[in-house]
Order: structure tokens, then sequence, then C-alpha cells
């Protein structure tokens, strides 16, 4: 199965969500089954992770690596099973340049708008962590 996590810009909450996701699948051993990615809904200018994401990660305890931002594109719905957004607006930012959603791959991960919370990243780190567990649990 592949997953491809999807916010505005790429370098906050969808890597963050990828990394996660990550280590949740390494840590049940689902490595080999499962792939995850992230992208952004919008152009991006190859950004980094943000540095206050890194520094939420690494507190967290969560691995992660160099990370470059990019934009999804048409090939990246062909490619992935699943393409999770951060928020609405990311939903239909994505459809719009993927050309719709012909078969039912994108949605949000949780059944609300993901914050992009600034003071320390609790509340992301929180609910993103929370729907990537359901996220395992239904798909493992």
């Amino acid at each position: 199965m592949k997953i491809l996590f999807v916010c505005s810009g790429n370098s906050g909450r969808s890597p963050m969500a990828q990394f996660i996701m990550q280590k949740l699948v390494a840590d049940a051993g689902l490595s080999e089954k499962i792939s995850v990615d992230s992208a952004a809904s919008k152009p991006t200018n190859g950004e980094v992770l943000h540095q206050g994401i890194a520094a939420k990660l690494g507190m967290e305890k969560i691995p992660f690596t160099g990370h470059i931002a990019r934009t999804i594109t048409p090939a990246d719905y062909a490619a992935n099973d699943l393409i999770l957004c951060m928020d609405a607006g990311n939903v239909e930012q994505v459809k719009a340049i993927v050309g719709g959603d012909p078969d039912g791959k994108i949605s949000t991960l949780l059944d609300k708008d993901i914050p992009w919370d600034k003071k320390g990243f609790a509340t992301t780190f929180d609910d993103i962590m929370r729907g990537c567990k359901m996220l395992l649990y239904k798909i493992s």
C-alpha cells in the first residue's frame, strides 16, 4: 500500500505525518508492505522541513531525514492508494491538480482540519499521531 500525505506547502504538517507514519509502520513490522511519502497542494519552491516541526519530531523521538518539499502531480494520484490531506482546502486543491478523484483516494486524515499550531506544534503533532494510529489500525 502506498500512502501520500498532503498539506499546503509540504514543509510542516504533511512531512510530520510522513515521518510519524513511517515510524508507526516500522514499529509494526510493515515497512515492506506500506510506503509513505508527502507532497504539497500548492506550488512549492523546494522548502526544507520547518524548524519547529523538526524540533517537535526530535522531542517526540520520531526519526526524520532531510526533506525537500514538492508539489503533488497527476502521476502521484496514479501511484498512490491513499492521498490524505491535512485540511479540506488541501482536498480541493489536490483534486484540481490531479483532475478530480475518480477512484476515491483523496480524503482528510481526520474528520476535521489539522491546525498549524505554531506554539510548539503540540496540537498538530497530537492530531497527526491520532490520525496515523487510526489509519494504521484500519489498514493493517
